[in-house]
C-alpha cells in the first residue's frame, strides 16, 4: 500500500520522477507542499520496509554485557523492555515502526 500511496502522490509531480527515494526524503523542504505528508508518511514507510528487509538476519536473542544490565537497571527486565518498545510501535503511524538506535 506504501508503493501505490507513494506512486499516486508522484503522479502530480512528474519533475520528481527519476529521482531516487532517498534523494526525495533527504530533500523534504525542497518538495511540493501538496504531497508533502504522502511524501513523509508513505515513503517513509517504503523506507522504512526496504531497510527493514536489507538488514534482516539471524542474531542474538537477547542483549548481553553492559547492554543487557542497562536494560535490566532501566526497565526492571528485558520482557518489560520489549512490552514498552512494542507499545511506542504500536502508537505510531503507520506500520508501527520504532527504530533502536
Amino acid at each position: 500500500a506504501y508503493v501505490d500511496k507513494l506512486n499516486k502522490a508522484l503522479e502530480k509531480h512528474p519533475e520528481l520522477y527519476g529521482k531516487s527515494l532517498y534523494d526525495i526524503l533527504s530533500n523534504l523542504d525542497d518538495m511540493p507542499e501538496d504531497i508533502m505528508a504522502d511524501l513523509v508518511n508513505q515513503g517513509g514507510g517504503v523506507y522504512n520496509h526496504e531497510f527493514y528487509w536489507s538488514i534482516l538476519g539471524k542474531g542474538c536473542n537477547r542483549p548481553v554485557a553492559e547492554i543487557a544490565d542497562a536494560i535490566d537497571r532501566d526497565f526492571g527486565s528485558f520482557e518489560e523492555f520489549k512490552e514498552k518498545f512494542k507499545q511506542c510501535g504500536i502508537s505510531t503511524f503507520g506500520s508501527g515502526w520504532a527504530w533502536l538506535v
